[in-house]
């Protein structure tokens, strides 16, 4: 009887067990059913998940230890496009292939373009040498002139291996325009890779601009041969560059002050006469997009085209009657555009500005809509094509997180304001128009918080207000006058409109240094995971897509990561530069930055940044060692680190027996320090052959500090040169 009843009892288990898997079955198969009929019914949206995936490809090649051969990529492409075509009819699956297809062409994208890059490029520095070469650009830069040189000579390097341009610093007062021949002499070096691990790799930019190498002028060791037929006889290129200088000249004769800065960065993208107090108090209060020509600039000076036209051709029945006059203005509109692009630098921001408001443009030619979601995909494909580099710069992540929340929220919540527009009375008009841009502050500045707290290290609460004055000054009143003044330069006229813009320009300053000086509303930010920031992106801008639970719960096991990874994130408190002169250990405990006396303003802002010290906090917690060897005493999680760093020990042994950690940078140590008390070297032999370190400290003696260098965080690529040698 009692084996009886435990055999029922068994059996009752087993039907419970059974049918508690039969419910979690129907559960997850419930769930895979929602998310292919989300998937199935919604294909409009395959196509912005595909530029993600797109744009992904093209990071992540540059976040490989090197690159791939082609060979291999292109056959991926081909399988998965295989892979999307035999399962075409399968939705989910499909949509899984095309994904990953993408995914392997903005990888290929990437690895095209840098097989296409300059090869042979300069890998030790010439002290002392000649260059000969055509300039091709110029870039006023803080009192100096910053020119881009097709080179014919280089004294040291055959001729045959300059494929690549160069970029020297010439005094300001220099006289140089674009088709100038050059002939200088000059201290050359190669491409700088980054100080350490984590710093900005500024030689990948100059390495996809065709850049080879920079350097300085030796004063006014130079002689310059004024040409007309210079670049192959390009005389559209000669004329730009004449009609900018002709430009800056009428500003200054027509301006005083500051506002001559601005006035120049505005309407021809120089940005040389705008002082270190007025860019800073840009900065803080939240308004440094105002001097890089954008999409807002690109947008507003074409926006105000494209209305004049369209007024002044509605104002005629005859025409306005007959003929498409929205078209005609968007034409105009384009030329516009067109003209500030090349007037302005057509610097790579630029660029993308005017590649996103000309697909605007041919949208409206074509009658389709023309702001959607879709066409800002449109927009991100064509730059990153032009420029797949450019998805790991700032300005391009700021441009289309702030456009892509824009346009979704005004295609979606925000539309029911924007229809409602025509029944409203002018005051409640203006009052909906505020509320609108103090609602869009916001969004933009929720969108690009994690982005910019990233780059930069800070983020200005109250550029939320300070562009709640600056937006409706540039739209209203700055940029009209600018489309006003451009009109009447070859009319010689241009100084009434340039003294009628200055009180705006006077009221964009006094707005960015009022908010300045509000240290509060600045916060400084350090110790940002890239992946942490990178996957909060992604579940954001996958939300904005979907907008649907089912596509919205696989982001929830993303977030948890994006904490996860912000969580286990650790910032190294030794940075080593790899100019074996520059270095900065950070003490968590007490809140200080101990730094070299030789460390430079611009490496020190960066650094300082990235512990998340202030400027104003410069004084108190940051100390110079002017002492060499500098001997440190700092702890990480109450476990004391005795370090000495010095240019040239000349006790190696001493130094052995009394320090944890010793930093030699220009000569090497003897391998006994290994059997000493010293737990971790650094000397000349890293520094030259791995670049830059980063030292995270231990938090128990039974740990080993963690070390990463240049070479194991960049990876081998033909822009990174260590120690004489180019990647590959």
């Amino acid at each position: 009887m009692l084996d009886r009843n435990y055999a029922a009892g068994g059996l009752l288990d087993i039907r419970r067990r059974l049918v508690g898997e039969n419910q979690l079955i129907q559960v997850f198969a419930m769930f895979f059913s929602q998310i292919n009929f989300v998937v199935t019914s919604q294909r409009n949206k395959w196509f912005l998940c595909s530029v993600i995936f797109f744009g992904l490809g093209c990071a992540g090649y540059f976040l490989l230890p090197a690159r791939v051969d082609l060979t291999q990529i292109g056959v991926a492409v081909i399988l998965l496009c295989c892979g999307f075509w035999m399962s075409r009819r399968l939705a989910i699956l499909a949509f899984v292939f095309q994904l990953l297809a993408c995914l392997a062409f903005g990888t290929l994208a990437s690895a095209i373009h840098t097989e296409l890059g300059p090869r042979n490029l300069l890998t030790k520095t010439l002290y002392s040498t000649e260059v000969t070469g055509t300039i091709i650009s110029l870039e006023p830069r803080n009192g100096r002139i910053r020119a881009t040189l097709k080179p014919s000579e280089i004294v040291g390097i055959p001729n045959e291996q300059l494929d690549w341009s160069i970029r020297l610093s010439f005094l300001g007062d220099s006289d140089l325009a674009i088709g100038d021949e050059v002939k200088a002499s000059a201290r050359v070096f190669p491409l700088r890779p980054p100080s350490v691990p984590g710093d900005p790799d500024f030689a990948r930019n100059l390495y996809f601009s065709n850049i080879g190498a920079s350097g300085f002028v030796f004063g006014r060791q130079f002689e310059v041969r004024k040409s007309e037929n210079s670049l192959n006889n390009n005389v559209l290129l000669v004329g730009v560059e004449k009609a900018r200088q002709s430009i800056s000249t009428t500003i200054s004769d027509s301006m005083t002050g500051p506002e001559t800065g601005i006035a120049k960065a505005l309407i021809i993208g120089e940005r040389g006469e705008v002082t270190a107090n007025v860019a800073d108090n840009l900065r803080k209060s939240g308004l440094a997009h105002l001097l890089a020509i954008s999409g807002l600039h690109m947008g507003l000076l074409c926006g105000t085209v494209f209305f004049l036209m369209r007024f002044g051709l509605a104002a005629v029945p005859q025409i306005a009657l007959r003929n498409p006059i929205k078209k005609w203005a968007a034409m105009a509109a384009m030329l516009a555009g067109l003209v500030y692009l090349g007037l302005s630098g057509a610097t790579i921001p630029t660029q993308r500005a005017f590649v996103m408001l000309l697909v605007v443009w041919v949208a409206l030619l074509l009658d389709r809509r023309a702001i959607s979601l879709r066409l800002v995909g449109v927009a991100a494909i064509v730059v990153l094509i032009l420029r797949p580099d450019a998805v790991l710069g700032a300005s391009f992540q700021l441009s289309f997180a702030a456009v892509g929340a824009l346009v979704a929220f005004y295609d979606g919540p925000g539309r029911r304001w924007l229809d409602r527009q025509g029944m409203l009375s002018w005051y409640e008009r203006i009052g909906l128009y505020l509320g609108g841009l103090l609602l869009t502050s916001l969004i933009v500045t929720a969108v690009t918080a994690p982005i910019i707290g990233y780059h930069f290290g800070r983020i200005s609460m109250l550029g939320i207000l300070a562009n709640l004055v600056a937006i409706p000054v540039m739209a209203f009143w700055v940029m009209p006058w600018i489309v006003l003044t451009l009109a009447l330069i070859p009319f010689g006229l241009a100084g009434v409109s340039l003294a009628a813009m200055k009180p705006g320009l006077t009221v964009l300053l006094q707005t960015a240094e009022l908010v300045a000086a509000q240290d509060w509303g600045l916060w400084y930010v350090s110790g940002l995971d890239m992946l942490a920031v990178t996957l909060s992106m992604l579940a954001l801008a996958w939300m904005i897509i979907w907008r649907d639970k089912w596509m919205i719960l696989p982001m929830v096991p993303v977030l948890i990561a994006v904490i996860t990874f912000q969580a286990m994130h650790q910032e190294p408190e030794i940075l080593i530069s790899g100019d074996r002169e520059s270095w900065a250990i950070y003490d968590p405990d007490a809140g200080i930055l101990h730094t070299s006396s030789r460390l430079n303003d611009f490496q020190k802002d960066i650094w300082m940044n990235r512990f998340g010290i202030r400027p104003e906090q410069e004084q108190s917690r940051v100390h110079a060692c002017g002492d060499d060897p500098c001997r440190i005493d700092v702890s990480a999680n109450n476990f004391p680190s005795r370090i000495i760093v010095a240019s040239r020990i000349t006790n190696p042994f001493y130094a052995c027996r009394n320090a944890d950690i010793i930093v030699n940078q220009q000569t090497d140590l003897p391998n006994t320090c290994q059997a000493a008390r010293a737990r971790t070297v650094i000397d000349d032999d890293v520094l030259w052959w791995q670049g830059g370190v980063a030292v995270k400290l231990p938090a128990s003696a039974a740990n080993p500090p963690k070390i990463k260098t240049v070479r194991d965080d960049s990876g081998n690529w033909p822009w990174i040169i260590i120690g004489g040698r180019a990647g590959r």
